[in-house]
């Protein structure tokens, strides 16, 4: 569980400063999103990797 609601703030952090950024709300979803899902394979691997 820590791990999901890890990559959801990263992927809110992500969005957000994306937003403040571009001004454009459809890239900064794409952005959070894919830095989210970016963050839980990442953790993922390292969990996997490490057994």
């Amino acid at each position: 569980m820590p791990v999901f609601i890890l990559g959801l703030l990263l992927g809110a952090v992500s969005g957000g400063v994306t937003y403040g950024l571009t001004a454009d709300p459809q890239l900064s979803g794409i952005v959070g999103a894919i830095s989210a899902v970016l963050t839980w394979l990442g953790l993922a691997t390292l969990i996997f990797a490490d057994d």
